[in-house]
């Protein structure tokens, strides 16, 4: 698997984006230029472009059992794209994207303040990134287990904690497609060892969680 981050918000302005738009299907384009925000576009325009990118350059990587993480630098936008090989994706029921030119191929899309990230993958993947939230003690209750609660409210950054602990239940929602469940929250870590699905997660550059959801055989 092949995980590609982005943190240099400032080097992507709007010239930057219809630079990149000028590679991509008219689908994309569309939904780029859909965004009323420019971090919404940014983050559309960021996304598609790491994931074709990876779709075209790292093969190897994506079919590999190990999880490479690498950090996206502004100078990539200049590697050319394939426009004949963009990667085309379509919605489920629930709002998870999948490709429809790449067989066997998926990949899942994450972002938060600090980073955009992208995770392109042999197996069914489900990515999600925070880097810390803000939480009321209602949530905590409906979404989190007693377990859990303890190590939220024991940890000497709770809102970083609690952000850790919700990028894990986030990518397995994100695995299965459902979308996420909320009476499920607080048995997710159950579930997804009942489904077969781990979860690994990690601390990037001191700067955000990640949390990678995939299928084990």
């Amino acid at each position: 698997m092949i995980i590609y981050y982005f943190k240099d918000f400032e080097s992507v302005d709007d010239g930057v984006i219809e630079r990149l738009l000028q590679c991509f299907p008219q689908q994309q384009i569309d939904l780029v230029r859909g965004m009323k925000t420019m971090p919404r576009r940014r983050e559309q325009a960021v996304g598609y472009f790491m994931t074709a990118y990876a779709l075209q350059h790292d093969a190897g990587a994506i079919h590999s059992e190990r999880q490479e993480i690498q950090l996206f630098h502004p100078s990539y936008f200049d590697c050319p794209l394939s426009s004949s090989a963009a990667p085309l994706w379509r919605y489920g029921s629930h709002g998870k994207p999948y490709l429809t030119n790449y067989e066997e191929l998926y990949f899942n899309i994450s972002h938060c303040r600090q980073a955009i990230v992208t995770a392109v993958s042999g197996r069914e993947v489900g990515v999600d990134v925070e880097g810390s939230r803000k939480f009321s003690d209602g949530l905590l209750q409906r979404a989190y287990n007693e377990e859990e609660q303890a190590m939220v409210k024991s940890s000497d950054e709770p809102e970083k904690e609690f952000a850790r602990l919700w990028t894990r239940k986030e990518a397995y929602f994100k695995w299965t497609g459902t979308g996420i469940l909320i009476s499920h929250l607080p048995d997710v870590t159950e579930e997804a060892a009942k489904a077969g699905c781990r979860i690994d997660t990690r601390m990037v550059d001191d700067s955000f969680w990640l949390s990678v959801a995939q299928g084990v055989d």
